[in-house]
């Protein structure tokens, strides 16, 4: 088995961009998400490709079930939303899916694998990763990740003002965030979480699979482990693709480097990016030391500390009656 490199951040985050470089590598073979739902996804997240990064993924899962496990509807293999989003939280991964990833990753040729569902699920991916994989995690400003949710891939949801990005709360799937966050609601640390907007739940999400993946990513690859803040990735992505190779003892092939110059697009600003709604929400869901430790630090700052749910409300005047349902 050859040394494996596994890219996994949350959705909307700059993973398939990632990705997209990565595949001009002419020795690493690539797969793309094949813990995903059964369907086509032309152009990838980034839109950077044209046709199906999926396809060959989905070949061979296919293929691997009809062989191995003929009773399972396909549907089994995604791990996570939209179709089973609960599957996502937790380290379970079923035999037939840790089957499916072994076949990828037990070749002679270095592989690449690309997923957003591996946070939770790290430590049993990494035994099937055999020796020394590196994983990088990528993050990018919890900000744009939920702007870019929740006006959609093509922007086709638009806001007229911040305040109605900021009190949105019609019920959308936002590329899982709804299901997911429900479920993380019913945790104790947020019993003081009322019937949040969808931003919120969206930073919800960021939270958890932020520090799950760190957390995990730390503890079990080491140095091998490589946080790349998509912001960084769009503003040097040459600079910032040499830094998962030198994890990988290599250096960046030319092809690769030559792709990520013309394709990645420069750093955005996020969306309102200096309405105080935002830091009231990272101090509410107690987000500033996974910001910091994603490298946000002035956002870090920004949080208030010691003020949480009520005290955090009746800090900035913003209340919500307490027996109002989580949905």
């Amino acid at each position: 088995m050859a040394q494996a490199v596994l890219v996994q951040g949350m959705r909307r985050s700059g993973t398939t961009i990632l990705y997209d470089a990565l595949c001009e590598d002419p020795e690493l073979h690539c797969f793309y998400e094949p813990l995903r739902e059964d369907t086509e996804t032309p152009g990838g997240g980034s839109g950077a490709r044209e046709g199906d990064p999926f396809a060959e993924t989905r070949a061979l899962r296919t293929a691997y079930r009809d062989e191995r496990w003929p009773e399972l509807d396909i549907a089994e293999f995604n791990l996570g939303g939209p179709g089973n989003p609960a599957a996502e939280i937790g380290p379970e991964l079923p035999p037939h899916c840790a089957g499916f990833l072994r076949t990828l990753l037990d070749r002679d040729e270095p592989v690449m694998i690309k997923e957003t569902r591996f946070y939770d699920k790290l430590a049993a991916v990494a035994e099937l990763a055999g020796s020394d994989p590196v994983l990088v995690h990528v993050v990018r400003d919890p900000r744009a990740v939920a702007a870019s949710m929740m006006v959609g891939r093509s922007r086709s949801r638009s806001y007229a003002t911040p305040d109605d990005f900021f009190a949105e709360r019609e019920k959308r799937k936002l590329w899982s965030s709804r299901a997911l966050s429900r479920i993380l609601l019913r945790r104790r640390e947020y019993a003081h979480v009322r019937r949040p907007a969808n931003f919120e739940r969206i930073l919800l999400v960021w939270k958890h699979t932020f520090e799950s993946t760190r957390r995990d990513g730390l503890a079990l690859f080491g140095d091998r482990y490589v946080l790349l803040r998509n912001e960084e990735l769009r503003a040097d992505p040459v600079a910032a693709i040499a830094r998962v190779y030198e994890a990988a003892g290599r250096t960046t092939p030319a092809p690769v480097a030559d792709w990520a110059r013309g394709k990645v697009k420069e750093p955005e600003v996020p969306y309102a990016a200096n309405d105080p709604r935002w830091i009231t929400a990272f101090a509410e869901l107690d987000m500033a030391a996974a910001l910091r430790d994603a490298g946000y630090a002035p956002l870090a700052d920004a949080v208030p500390t010691g003020a949480r749910g009520g005290g955090l409300r009746r800090l900035l005047g913003r209340r919500r009656p307490s027996a109002e349902p989580v949905d």
